[in-house]
């Protein structure tokens, strides 16, 4: 039982034992077993993330949800129209994230994290709200009848243009399921309310042993320039870029790290950036390792954000 994860040029020819394979473009599809997530490379390469295990992969689709399905592992995927009212917005996500709980609860899966690309993440509705307000008021109703404790999966959301909605998420059967909290940060559901009036409910990281496989992985929550709740080095990118790599560093080691797959979210880049943030993300991480791509992060002030998947093992 294993998986990895890794990005190429190429479509696999062989998709037997792809629980997934995601697409960065601008536009937010799923054909032909591609998802297509609203996101596009900055460089305009066409880059396709992997997700490979060894067992064999089954699709169906469970209320509403594209399922890739194995023994052990469980990728699933929604697409969601927005509408103009944030009620009914609200009512769209809540239910998918019930539909979620209740596809993972069937296979007895738990979940590891769940990603959100959502349009205009911080444009207002008439209410004052924003769109991220709107994905955290929705899954604290969810989460406060499935939770007694703060063992939440681990989370990204991230801005895109558009008309819809993107929630995917992965989950598996596990020997060991662990929520991690940032020593550096406070978490993200005791931010004081003049950070968010909404709670983002979710833990930093998520590790978990594959069951026979010997080998312990960890999915790290999409993390920014922010040390206790306080946004740092504001629209400052290389700074914001060495503050979230420090947050980054507190769950792995990078040093020769060649198991983690990492992506980094940039609102912005200036032409005279792009060579520094290349070379720097090159030295971190190592050639072919992350993706760099557009996409608006939840705070006005942040610029960048990353996140990833290593093995445990390279803990500090």
């Amino acid at each position: 039982m294993s998986f990895e994860i890794f990005f190429t040029s190429k479509l696999p020819e062989n998709r037997k034992k792809s629980l997934a394979i995601i697409k960065y473009s601008r536009s937010i599809s799923h054909d032909s077993g591609i998802l297509s997530t609203g996101l596009q490379e900055y460089n305009g390469n066409e880059i396709f993330e992997v997700w490979n295990t060894d067992e064999n992969v089954f699709y169906e689709n469970i209320n509403d949800f594209d399922i890739y399905k194995s023994e052990n592992y469980l990728f699933g995927s929604r697409i969601i129209d927005m509408n103009k009212s944030y009620e009914d917005n609200k009512i769209k996500i809540i239910n998918a994230y019930n539909n979620l709980f209740e596809i993972t609860k069937k296979e007895k899966m738990e979940i590891v994290k769940i990603w959100h690309f959502i349009p205009e993440l911080l444009s207002k509705y008439d209410n004052d709200k924003t769109n991220y307000s709107l994905l955290c008021e929705s899954r604290e109703v969810v989460y406060n009848s499935h939770f007694n404790d703060f063992n939440f999966p681990a989370a990204t959301a991230i801005g895109i243009k558009g008309k819809k909605i993107l929630i995917y998420f992965f989950a598996g059967r596990f020997s060991k399921y662990k929520a991690i909290e940032n020593k550096r940060q406070v978490s993200s559901y005791l931010y004081p309310q003049e950070i968010f009036k909404e709670k983002p409910m979710f833990s930093r990281a998520v590790s978990f042993d594959n069951l026979g496989s010997g080998v312990r992985k960890i999915f790290i929550s999409g993390t920014a320039s922010i040390k206790g709740y306080k946004s740092m080095h504001s629209l400052d990118l290389k700074e914001q870029l060495n503050e979230a790599l420090k947050n980054y560093g507190t769950f792995i080691n990078l040093n020769n790290n060649s198991s983690n797959i990492s992506r980094i979210y940039i609102t912005n880049i200036k032409d005279e950036d792009k060579l520094w943030i290349q070379q720097k993300l090159e030295k971190v991480f190592g050639i072919d390792q992350f993706i760099v791509v557009k996409g608006d992060i939840c705070r006005k002030e942040l610029i960048i954000e990353v996140e990833g998947v290593s093995d445990e093992k390279h803990k500090i």
